[in-house]
């Protein structure tokens, strides 16, 4: 399917981002996503498998895509690579761009020698959506943004699970904000943009004039709003690498979700999976992450690995059309940060989407036009809702909330009718107060717009794909050979990383989870007079080698056999020809 088609298709699924209907069609629903990749499946059988995880809290299905040519056991020894997307049950865009990726494979093996020869010698595994249970709100009649699951979670530990979510109040189909007038409150209105607000600065003498909520009543009253809503684990905040208890979103324990454990007991058991992708929150591409001395426990990524995740940010970024960093993340507990600092795997993660993203892409300012003059106001006075305020002469502009600034500007333009205006509303348990309901509607922040999309899959699709072909790869660059008489040999293999990456990252071999590589004496000789049946090699690193050396007493053989073993760099094996000198 070509990247116009599919765009379409995502079109259709997604509905008119730039209009409020809460009712799109479901092409990208969970169960019409897993018929299409199940089509996929029967169309490319030869190098395509679709297979069942597990079923949710929610009583959906959580699916995973392989792709790659040969038998069971050839696609078990080749390198492998992960792709994670929908680990955040807002993650719609990931999904996208996973699914894209998927197809455009599908698609090129047949016609593209780059994309056959790749699948003919690696293996891909692609979960595009982890979280359905998240995902569905989207297509839900009430359209509401989370980024957890419908496992019910007592958030507020009151005993009870889930019994005080957020309400459509103004009835317009979208779970948005609503402010409250409150001097005891932390806003302030954005003096630049009035529709924003902005955390009141103690120290610069200003006063809160406003509470921030989302939309909705107090329930279960007990004075909080909206404090256990429906679910509440986020996947990627599940993980054992700095995982948080008690912490909001991060589960009862780690990996304590059933999908998460899917995942985690997925990659145990596939041990030669050597480079992950994950989509959602968490970004070391998007900026170079700091780098350290390794500590126990590790705090940032291993000294000597930084220049690895230098290069391919950079490559990232390129790809995206960016010329410079933005600013990166994690949270405590993302898979990405599991798959690196315990697992020791290369492990990329990216937003497929953001406002700064777009911002950066755009180029986009905000606006700077002087209000027209309204005779009935006096200088300095509040302007109306959406109109904006110049700094009164002598004042430096106030720079923050900027990127929400430029983002509202752009949205403005790009994407109409993502901020709902405010309005004023009678809230019964405000009364008295004035209170007004409006904001960015949900996913406005996290799903570019349909203009947008298609650009989006096929760039990051061609990074995929060529992070795929980066791979340390195991060689035999040669072989030495040399009668010492007596049928006695001296046998010396010279095995080189012909790849791009070395065998094993700095942190793999930290946490010792990334095994040496392994070059084995297979066949049985009469005694093996020097060196061990099975010589193990330190990383190697791209166009380096290093040597397996033996002394073998071969009688009444002619040759002998060896195999080279990298946990993340394939295997091979070779027959080495074994001949007495001639007097």
């Amino acid at each position: 399917m070509a990247i116009k088609h599919l765009v379409l298709l995502f079109t259709l699924a997604l509905g008119p981002f730039n209009s409020w209907s809460a009712s799109p069609a479901d092409h990208l629903d969970n169960k019409p996503m897993v018929a299409h990749l199940k089509e996929l499946g029967r169309e490319h059988k030869k190098f395509l498998r679709v297979s069942k995880v597990c079923d949710t809290s929610g009583k959906n299905e959580v699916w995973r895509v392989e792709l790659g040519s040969g038998t069971d056991d050839e696609r078990a020894k080749r390198p492998t690579m992960l792709v994670v997307a929908g680990i955040e049950g807002n993650d719609l865009a990931g999904t996208a761009s996973a699914i894209a990726w998927i197809e455009s494979l599908a698609k090129g093996y047949a016609s593209d020698e780059k994309v056959k020869k790749l699948l003919d010698s690696t293996t891909i595994h692609v979960w595009p959506r982890v979280n359905p249970d998240g995902a569905k709100t989207y297509f839900a009649k009430l359209r509401r943004e989370t980024t957890t699951n419908d496992q019910p979670f007592d958030d507020d530990h009151d005993g009870l699970a889930d019994e005080d979510g957020p309400d459509d109040l103004d009835g317009d189909g979208f779970i948005t904000s609503m402010r409250i007038e409150d001097p005891d409150g932390e806003y302030i209105l954005d003096s630049q943009e009035p529709r924003l607000l902005l955390k009141a600065d103690r120290q610069k003498g200003e006063r809160g004039a406003w509470r921030l909520l989302t939309e909705g009543r107090d329930n279960d009253g007990d004075l909080e709003w909206n404090e256990d809503s429906i679910g509440g684990v986020n996947f990627n905040r599940n993980f054992p690498f700095g995982f948080k208890f008690f912490a909001p979103g991060s589960g009862k324990h780690q990996v304590s979700e059933v999908e998460t454990r899917a995942l985690a007991d997925f990659v145990i058991a596939h041990p030669e999976i050597g480079i992950v992708f994950t989509y959602g929150a968490a970004d070391n591409l998007i900026q170079t992450p700091k780098g350290e001395a390794p500590k126990r426990p590790p705090v940032a990524l291993h000294e000597g690995d930084v220049a690895w995740y230098r290069e391919l940010g950079k490559a990232w970024r390129e790809g995206l059309g960016i010329k410079k960093e933005l600013n990166g993340a994690t949270e405590p507990g993302t898979f990405s940060d599991w798959m690196y600092f315990h697992r020791g795997r290369l492990s990329l993660a990216a937003r497929a989407w953001s406002p700064a993203l777009q911002l950066e892409l755009a180029k986009v300012k905000p606006k700077d036009e002087k209000p027209k003059d309204d005779p009935s106001k006096k200088d300095g006075e509040a302007k109306s809702d959406g109109e904006k305020k110049l700094p009164e002469k002598g004042k430096e502009a106030d720079t923050r909330n900027e990127e929400e600034r430029s983002f509202l500007t752009w949205t403005d333009a790009n994407a109409t009718n993502s901020f709902v205006p405010w309005k004023d509303f009678t809230h019964p348990d405000f009364l008295g107060k004035k209170v007004q309901i409006g904001g960015f509607v949900p996913f406005a922040k996290t799903l570019p717009p349909q203009k947008i999309l298609g650009d989006q899959l096929e760039r990051q699709g061609r990074f995929l794909t060529d992070l795929a072909g980066k791979f340390p790869r195991v060689a035999i660059r040669k072989v030495e050979v040399k009668s010492l008489g007596e049928s006695v040999f001296d046998i010396t293999v010279h095995v080189e990383n012909a790849g791009f990456l070395p065998t094993s990252m700095a942190q793999g071999g930290v946490t010792r989870e990334v095994h040496p590589t392994r070059v084995v004496l297979k066949s049985e000789v009469k005694s093996l007079i020097s060196g061990t049946k099975t010589v193990m090699l330190d990383s190697i690193e791209p166009g380096g080698s290093k040597e397996a050396r033996w002394v073998v007493l071969a009688k009444g053989l002619k040759q002998i056999e060896i195999e080279v073993v990298s946990m993340l760099g394939g295997r091979l094996q070779q027959t080495i020809e074994l001949k007495e000198e001639t007097k």
